[in-house]
């Protein structure tokens, strides 16, 4: 990684200087990208670190003096250099009261130029001595609906992240968790039965909403449930999982009661645990087996379209499984003294957490809350060993982050190593207009349906071009629209013009330099011919550096979680492409053989970096592009 390469020839500059030298307990060398391109590529700020000062002033109290320890540091610089190694750096020079600035010599940068030609496919990785076993939880969306556009932004700022965080060396795993418990997967059931039975001729209601009141119309009908799923898409769930499982239907002798039954314009919501007819008690057992199909159903349904999106989890792990094996209230024996009783509750401490009032875990009737529920699943994830676990949550659960990550503690995890990330909601538009969603009410923009709308590589580049933070406003107009306006284009031409540039110049037999070391070393003489000869023009050069910092951009984005980082390092990178390569320049490489070798080998490196940049967030790059400006 260049910023590491650089970090390490100042460290041993330091430690082979007489003025400097070693020094135990000497702070890490920093090192950022310079301010400017005119000031240098790197900067070394450590002059302007008192920590680092006072250390070495306690031999020379000079030291203490900014401007006099950059002095100091960039004499240790020269003076390695002078020593007959080879220098990383053309240019040291101190700026203001005591910042370095770096130039890096050009042999380095065409370094990670033949690192991507001789191994494209693993450059941008790196590797860890000690890799972290991380469990990254995400979009895990309740499974009583097809996903949604909001679950497609989670799925493709997880999946980038996971993607990300493996290529920085990490042992990573992507998890996803069914919530298929409690009352909404009662609801769903009960959702379903009504619409089975509406489907053979029994007629419904429906609650009407007048503001903050509603109620049902006085006319015949069974009450559709209040607080169900209405959306259309129901029907032909019910439809399907019926086909699967005949015994699903309800008997024609049930279907009759139920009919007569809707001729009445009095019949009360809870008309299934009211009505005393052995035939109507049998339909909540049925409601609730129509939720499991309902629910199997839908997760199947998720599972395919996340595939489709480029999505794929190692896990997916049903909350019904904790309660039927009883670790639920199991885990409240592990919290110990962070609990409490009151008024025949149980209650978890989570003040001591930063939390804003205590919460109950266990009812007064002795059922477990939700919280108790992810407590025990989260358990699960210290059991199995994860040394760090992080989740994408939505912004209504911003204020649930405390109380479970006093949890988190409390069952013995570090604090530091538990993390949600808040991604915020996506507001989708139709050129300009926003567009309502309600999952319950149907008016839903489904994953699957955005994925017939928008190319894959266009979602999921409008998906990750943001922080978690920020509201994504996403235009289906502008992601339609196939110019290089839009950002994921403007990017794909740029590789699919470099490879149409490696064409032209194969019809004339010229090619990128060699990109394997040969026996008798005329590759190495080639790229230091390279090194030596090929204009490095100002734009050229900030190609070559570019490309050779992708792999420090995937750490720091890794590090970070924030893979919108890697959508402006590769939109930045084929804005050089377009102000260096332009069509005259590009034309003009396929007419000149001199120097055409260590330009296409600097085409080469930018292409491979945009290509695996690409590939990091989950989107391909294509060769071949109607709109190739260089043929």
């Amino acid at each position: 990684m260049l910023k590491n390469q650089v970090r390490a020839a100042i460290e041993a500059a330091i430690d082979q200087s007489e003025a400097l030298g070693p020094r135990e307990g000497r702070p890490p060398v920093r090192v950022e990208y310079a301010r400017d391109e005119k000031f240098g590529d790197y900067a070394c700020t450590i002059a302007m670190d008192k920590r680092f000062r006072e250390l070495y002033a306690e031999a020379q109290p000079e030291f203490k003096n900014p401007r006099k320890f950059a002095e100091a540091l960039q004499a240790a610089l020269e003076n390695a250099q002078s020593g007959g190694a080879e220098s990383i750096f053309t240019k040291v020079e101190i700026a203001g009261p005591g910042f370095l600035n770096l130039t890096l010599a050009p042999q380095v940068l065409f370094e990670y130029a033949r690192a991507a030609a001789v191994d494209p496919l693993n450059y941008g990785k790196s590797k860890r001595e000690n890799p972290r076993k991380i469990l990254f939880e995400f979009v895990s969306a309740n499974p009583t609906g097809p996903l949604n556009v909001v679950s497609a932004r989670a799925a493709a700022l997880g999946d980038s992240c996971c993607r990300l965080l493996a290529a920085a060396g990490e042992d990573v795993s992507a998890e996803y968790y069914v919530n298929d418990y409690g009352n909404q997967v009662n609801l769903l059931g009960i959702s379903c039965l009504m619409r089975h039975v509406e489907s053979q001729g029994v007629p419904m209601k429906f609650f009407e909403k007048d503001g903050e009141e509603g109620a049902y119309p006085t006319t015949a009908g069974l009450p559709y449930p209040s607080g169900g799923y209405h959306g259309e898409y129901l029907k032909d769930v019910v439809s399907a999982v019926v086909a699967a499982d005949q015994s699903l239907a309800v008997p024609e002798a049930t279907l009759a009661i139920l009919k007569e039954l809707a001729t009445g314009s009095d019949v009360p919501e809870d008309f299934l645990e009211s009505d005393s007819r052995s035939e109507i008690a049998a339909l909540t057992e049925l409601a609730a087996r129509f939720g499991r199909a309902a629910i199997d159903h839908f997760l199947e349904t998720q599972k395919r379209d996340l595939s489709g999106f480029r999505v794929d989890f190692a896990n997916f792990f049903r909350e019904s499984t904790l309660h039927e094996s009883g670790e639920v209230l199991a885990v409240k024996d592990k919290l110990g003294e962070r609990l409490f009783e009151e008024e025949g509750k149980t209650f978890f401490r989570s003040t001591e957490y930063d939390d804003d009032k205590d919460r109950v875990i266990v009812r007064d009737d002795g059922r477990p809350t939700y919280l108790l529920a992810d407590i025990a699943y989260h358990n699960t994830k210290i059991e199995r060993e994860f040394t760090h676990v992080y989740n994408i949550w939505g912004p209504e659960h911003h204020g649930y982050i405390a109380r479970l990550a006093g949890a988190m503690q409390a069952l013995g995890f570090p604090k530091d190593d538990f993390r949600v990330l808040i991604a915020q909601q996506v507001k989708l538009l139709e050129n300009g207009k926003p567009l309502k969603m309600s999952k319950r009410a149907g008016q839903i923009i489904t994953m699957a349906a955005l994925m017939e709308e928008i190319p894959i590589d266009v979602a999921r580049y409008f998906f990750v071009m943001r922080t978690f933070e920020s509201q994504l406003d996403f235009d289906l107009a502008e992601a339609r629209d196939q110019s290089d306006k839009n950002p994921y284009y403007y990017v794909a031409y740029a590789h699919a013009r470099i490879q149409s540039i490696f064409r032209q110049c194969a019809e004339r037999d010229l090619a990128p330099l060699p990109d394997r070391p040969s026996g008798d070393g005329t590759a190495d003489a080639a790229w230091q011919q390279c090194v030596e000869n090929v204009e490095l023009t100002a734009e050229r050069r900030r190609l070559l550096l570019l490309s050779a910092r992708l792999i420090e951009e995937v750490q720091d984005a890794a590090l970070a979680m924030e893979p919108h980082r890697i959508t402006t390092y590769l939109y930045a990178l084929a804005t050089e492409l377009s102000q260096c390569f332009g069509q005259r320049e590009s034309k003009g490489i396929a007419r000149s053989p001199e120097p055409a070798a260590g330009l296409l080998s600097i085409l080469k490196a930018v292409g491979v970096s945009l290509k695996n940049g690409l590939a990091l967030l989950g989107m391909e790059a294509p060769d071949r592009m109607e709109r190739e400006s260089a043929e």
